[in-house]
């Protein structure tokens, strides 16, 4: 496709978070502005339902079959070399970059994107002690354990990004320029793709202070299936 045609694209990705925990879709009880917002001047999708599979886990298959557009049961068991959105996104001239929970393998992260700062591999942590790696020349390095709670730490590491690549945009007649006299080391424009798959709401739940004492002062009213104890614990 001609560069036009390439919109840059930032991919937010809630974790295990219910539909009805948005007040643009009825909830009066939890505060969504920025989620509202995107839900009126967006395009919304009010009949998605999310596949389990063979467990029941939902945060690992949803992800998978956004990442590869397979259903549960049209995927082979072993998705090792399956195409995944990034890799083809990244084909057709895209940088690719993620932060945030990962949980579908190393081996389909690494062939997935060129860059990644703050990625957790695994499927539950602690939010406030998240273990994360970066990705720079096709490997994982820098292991460490995040200080920030968990969407503070993806949401830094993609802001810092986007801020990359507008310092780019902004050199760009420059690069043209120096495309035009024909001097080497300049690259084309790449528009890009950034995953950003946070780990909340996901379990264990621990909001910030500040959201746990205001929402438990509103004492909010409790699903009827709701279970005081899990069954399996």
């Amino acid at each position: 496709p001609a560069p036009s045609d390439r919109p840059n694209i930032l991919f937010l990705f809630a974790d295990d978070q219910r539909a009805d925990t948005i007040r643009a879709w009825g909830n009066e009880w939890i505060d969504t502005p920025n989620l509202d917002r995107l839900a009126a001047e967006g395009l919304s999708f009010e009949r998605n339902y999310v596949f389990g599979s063979n467990s029941g886990a939902v945060c690992v298959p949803s992800r998978a079959m956004v990442l590869t557009g397979r259903s549960w049961m049209r995927s082979p068991n072993d998705m090792r070399g399956v195409p995944t959105l990034p890799r083809e996104l990244e084909a057709v001239g895209y940088r690719t970059f993620i932060t945030g929970k990962w949980h579908n393998g190393e081996e389909a992260l690494l062939r997935s994107f060129d860059r990644g700062t703050a990625v957790y591999l695994g499927g539950m942590a602690d939010h406030t002690q998240v273990e994360v790696q970066d990705i720079e020349d096709g490997r994982l390095v820098r292991r460490r354990v995040g200080r920030e709670f968990s969407s503070e730490l993806f949401a830094d590491a993609v802001i810092a990004f986007l801020d990359e690549q507008a310092r780019l945009e902004e050199q760009a007649p420059l690069r043209e320029q120096l495309r035009a006299a024909g001097q080497s080391g300049s690259q084309p424009d790449q528009p890009f793709f950034a995953y950003v798959p946070f780990t909340a709401p996901h379990d264990p739940r621990q909001p910030p202070p500040e959201y746990r004492e205001r929402y438990y002062r509103r004492n909010l009213p409790l699903p009827a299936n709701f279970m005081p104890q899990h069954p399996f614990d």
